[in-house]
């Protein structure tokens, strides 16, 4: 993809610590059961990616005592570009090759919103509460849609309309062209704790799917913004002796549509497997509670979980392949084809993993990762917590 001189390839060793469970005791593989992670076997090292070159976006003086870092690049193959939000209030684009600054757009807060690159425009959310719309060739602004709260999650960008979900349960749709509104979604936030982070839109079928803090799953019709069917998970939550303010039952996965089902997760109930044209409910697995994360290669369900880790799932039946403990802050997963599976831990670093069995094949990165990464063929570009972007090119697998 990118020309890059076999003098710039250093492959960086790295110590990885013993994680993941590939003999977990009491796992009963093939069933709904909740498998038990207590066993941790050593890991197996590789050396699958090599390291290419780090940018810093921010200086190390203006980051928080313990920074986070949640922003996902945007890859312009055509151009060999990247473009990636940053800690210090900028939007930059770097050369894929070398990580050469090209422009810089500041914006009025930092930015850990998802980049999107549609025909030329490039869209990014940021912490000010707005979704920028900038030309990607000269980072001139286009337009600038202000909203009440943070934008984090990636926008999905249709040819004539962006839909753009805010932290304050808001989904809008806006002009594309001209960045105003056409409608907008809202619920009401519940009282009590509510779980940081919020749930991204999937557009499939002719509907928008999202997840609320509600614990409400509603599909949207893009059209109007009137809501076709709802499913309150949060009905689901067992009597419990603890009060009822402070039960966590925010839906913070973004849907997921494979095989004909559609897959949530609430905090406190569990995962679902619903019918995208009604919202019923064809199995759920009660015990994947605290979920964060969903993802799928195309034929398996991933699903990340601050108290079980990452498991591996059968989309028909909801059967458990398999499940790992990969230490604490892994709390996403991307499926980045080729039997591969990246998971950012925001303590410690950028997971590769094997697919067909969860095995660790190389941690890379430092500082921690909170923040999706991209792959563009043999490349991976990932933002870390000490504000910086970082790319590795994979040597194997």
């Amino acid at each position: 993809m990118f020309d890059v001189k076999p003098s710039r390839l250093l492959v960086t060793a790295l110590a990885v610590v013993a994680i993941g469970a590939p003999g977990c005791a009491g796992l009963r593989l093939g069933t709904r059961d909740r498998p038990d992670l207590n066993e941790v076997a050593p890991t197996l090292r590789h050396s699958v990616a090599s390291f290419q070159w780090r940018a810093q976006l921010v200086a190390a003086t203006d980051l928080e005592s313990q920074p986070r870092n949640r922003v996902t690049p945007a890859i312009d193959e055509a151009r060999g570009l990247v473009y990636v939000g940053g800690l210090d209030h900028g939007i930059h684009a770097l050369r894929a090759d070398d990580g050469l600054a090209i422009w810089r757009f500041q914006t009025l807060g930092a930015v850990e919103g998802s980049a999107v690159l549609d025909r030329g425009t490039l869209f990014v959310g940021c912490n000010d509460g707005a979704l920028y719309a900038l030309d990607s060739l000269t980072g001139v602004q286009q337009w600038r849609f202000a909203t009440t709260a943070e934008v984090v999650r990636a926008p999905i960008v249709t040819p004539d309309t962006v839909f753009l979900v805010n932290a304050d349960d808001t989904v809008f749709a806006i002009n594309r062209g001209t960045g105003e509104q056409r409608w907008r979604y809202h619920r009401e936030p519940p009282g009590g704790i509510t779980a940081s982070g919020h749930a991204g839109l999937l557009l499939e079928r002719g509907k928008l799917y999202c997840g609320f803090s509600d614990g409400t799953v509603v599909a949207i019709d893009p059209g109007d913004g009137t809501a076709t069917w709802e499913r309150d998970t949060a009905a689901d939550a067992e009597e419990s002796d603890a009060n009822e303010a402070h039960r966590v039952i925010d839906v913070d996965t973004t849907p997921v549509l494979l095989d004909g089902s559609l897959f949530v997760a609430s905090q406190s109930t569990g995962l679902y497997s619903l019918d995208p044209v009604g919202g019923g409910v064809r199995w759920r697995i009660d015990w994947l509670t605290a979920a964060s994360s969903l993802a799928s290669d195309g034929r398996y369900l991933y699903a990340t979980s601050s108290t079980l880790g990452l498991l591996k799932i059968d989309p028909s039946d909801g059967t458990v392949l398999w499940a790992r403990d990969y230490g604490a802050g892994a709390m996403r997963v991307m499926d980045a084809g080729g039997g591969l599976l990246l998971v950012p831990s925001a303590s410690q670093a950028l997971w590769l993993v094997r697919a067909r069995d969860g095995e660790v094949l190389e941690g890379i990165g430092r500082g921690g990762v909170t923040g999706m990464p991209v792959r563009s063929g043999s490349w991976i570009f990932f933002g870390t917590n000490l504000g910086a972007l970082q790319a590795y090119r994979l040597t194997s697998g």
